[in-house]
């Protein structure tokens, strides 16, 4: 019994041990995903934007935002794209394209991606009302009237 005993808190020591040793490892990735946390509350919206790759070949798609922050949007699009990558996004309501961040990019029913993107900075005409969403736009053509 004593044996059973000892062996029973020998192995409890080491899977212990290992966690720690585990969480001390990752301690810089587990720090940055707390990081990552929305800095606001995102509201539901439909806007259209264009959406071109930094990186070579050129990559452009037109998609449509799910909902939007002053800070970064969901979006929807057509095909993957890779995490922690920097794209350019042109809203046509926008003077300047705008560069942003792609926290994540998950996987649709059906061939459709959800992607994540963070801006650098405060967007604060980036949230507009359902009425100055044209006809075409809801129908897949991302221009304003």
């Amino acid at each position: 019994m004593v044996w059973a005993i000892t062996i029973g808190t020998f192995l409890g020591t080491v899977v212990a041990a290992l966690l720690i040793f585990f969480i001390l490892s990752r301690r810089k990735q587990i720090r940055e995903a707390l990081r990552e946390q929305r800095i606001e509350k995102r509201i539901p919206a439909e806007v259209g934007l264009e959406l071109s790759s930094l990186n070579e070949p050129l990559i452009y798609e037109k998609a449509i935002t799910e909902n939007a922050s002053r800070h970064g949007a969901r979006i929807i699009t057509k095909r993957p794209w890779r995490a922690n990558d920097h794209v350019l996004v042109r809203v046509p309501r926008w003077d300047e394209p705008a560069r942003a961040r792609i926290a994540y990019c998950n996987a649709l029913p059906g061939d459709e991606c959800a992607i994540g993107l963070q801006f650098s900075f405060v967007v604060d005409d980036w949230v507009i009302s359902r009425s100055d969403i044209s006809n075409d736009e809801r129908s897949g053509h991302p221009f304003r009237k």
